[in-house]
């Protein structure tokens, strides 16, 4: 019974969409807002890998990301 009650609270937990600052909860995949991955990652149009999005360029490629650019 605890899980499920610890289950309910993480996905409630509210924060904000890194791309537009909507609303998001802890459980959502994309933002009902502007349609994207709430955090900012980065897809490698390259090799099409998905990196972090404070990466400066693709892990397994190495093309550089653009500025801004280059997010789910």
């Amino acid at each position: 019974m605890m899980e499920v009650q610890s289950m309910r609270r993480k996905a409630n937990e509210e924060g904000a969409c890194e791309h537009c600052g909507g609303l998001v909860y802890g459980d959502t995949t994309r933002c009902v807002h502007c349609g994207k991955f709430p955090l900012k990652i980065h897809r490698c149009p390259r090799c099409r890998c998905i990196s972090a999005g404070s990466a400066a360029k693709c892990w397994k490629c190495g093309r550089v990301f653009e500025p801004e650019g280059d997010y789910l």
